[in-house]
């Protein structure tokens, strides 16, 4: 009678961690206002894709690299979506021509205008900030992007596709610019791997307690 009590007590415990876990879940969601700013560039469908790997082609949709990863964290969290966009538009005949840009962009340090604004950002307290990697480092209207918000106090997750440099000490750049915010650990993957592994983005997520 001891054993079977024991064993029955300790099922209770089990069911009830079990469901404290969930709830765990459900509150690191609930207890918070997400939102996902990316900046995403997917090169027309004329140019080498295969040179850029920018575009991507996802169940009929056309895709950025990095609006895909924003898409399977939106529909995996609930999250708000904002695009980052700049009025400036960047020359698309030709991915040579959108690297010179991006470059000179890098070189003269410049802060692209931006074309929206965010009106409720002081509501968000977690911001997921995508991006891709241009010339070892985010593109300069990302850094317009963290001019023009107070992150202080707010949880950063960082997320990025990229050609072979990883991160390229991105996320330390973000931790410079924006010193009184909180960070999580970020994501990033080889911009062509982008489309085949939806799973790792979504482990990624359980892995950091940001859950549907």
């Amino acid at each position: 009678m001891k054993i079977s009590s024991l064993l029955k007590a300790a099922g209770l415990i089990a069911l009830l961690a079990s469901g404290a876990s969930a709830s765990a879940a459900e509150a690191s969601l609930s207890n918070h206002k997400i939102l996902i700013a990316y900046f995403s560039f997917p090169l027309p469908q004329d140019v080498d894709a295969t040179t850029s790997a920018s575009r991507l082609e996802v169940n009929g949709k056309t895709y950025g690299s990095v609006e895909y990863v924003a898409d399977i964290i939106a529909k995996n969290t609930g999250a708000d979506l904002f695009k980052i966009e700049t009025v400036q538009q960047y020359p698309i005949d030709e991915y040579d021509h959108l690297t010179d840009f991006a470059h000179e962009e890098a070189e003269n340090d410049a802060r692209p205008a931006l074309k929206n604004t965010i009106d409720n950002f002081d509501d968000y307290d977690t911001v997921f900030v995508g991006y891709p990697i241009w010339w070892y480092k985010m593109p300069m209207a990302l850094y317009t992007f963290f001019d023009t918000y107070d992150f202080s106090g707010k949880t950063i997750i960082p997320f990025s596709t990229h050609g072979g440099s990883r991160w390229s000490g991105t996320t330390r750049e973000i931790e410079r610019l924006e010193p009184n915010a909180k960070f999580l650990d970020g994501y990033s993957i080889y911009r062509s791997l982008t489309p085949y592994d939806p799973e790792d983005i979504k482990n990624w997520l359980k892995d950091i307690n940001i859950v549907k």
